[in-house]
């Protein structure tokens, strides 16, 4: 039941940490989220199929091979709190990511998910395997959205100057 409720919360309470953005930057934001979102249900698909770990409790069991919870809940909200506080500024975001993808792939989330409430367990990928991988999504994250940036900066440029 403890584990339901953890799970439950990690896919609910993010969202409402969204009411202390304002409409505008949640809206500049939501494309790298919603690709955070996308990149994770693929590696989860790819995950399941290399058979990296087993997911021992899930809020959905229609979705069982999938981390619903983070996938829809923590993830992309996380991003988008990241791309707010560190967005121009590559290396304060890499260095806000090592640390964010060390503390969920390694210590203490990895721990407490793993080892104390039993929720997944890893079979061939390893703790550090799987903070690289974060790591380089995050990177990816990054130059989706200054490229996505550069493609509709002079839109809205030539859009207000009309």
């Amino acid at each position: 039941m403890l584990n339901k409720v953890i799970l439950w919360t990690i896919l609910i309470a993010p969202w409402f940490t969204l009411f202390f953005l304002n409409k505008e930057d949640i809206k500049r934001f939501a494309p790298p989220a919603i690709l955070a979102s996308y990149l994770m249900i693929i590696y989860n698909v790819i995950a399941k199929n290399e058979n990296h770990w087993v997911i021992n409790e899930n809020i959905i069991p229609w979705l069982k091979p999938l981390y619903v919870s983070g996938i829809f809940g923590g993830f992309p909200v996380l991003t988008l709190w990241i791309f707010y506080f560190t967005y121009g500024r590559f290396w304060r975001y890499l260095i806000t990511n090592i640390i964010l993808d060390f503390l969920f792939a390694i210590f203490p989330f990895h721990y407490l998910f793993h080892n104390i409430l039993g929720i997944y367990t890893l079979v061939n990928i390893t703790p550090w395997e799987r903070f690289f991988l974060f790591v380089t999504f995050a990177i990816i994250l990054y130059g989706f959205y200054k490229w996505q940036e550069s493609i509709f900066k002079p839109a809205l440029k030539e859009k207000s100057s009309s």
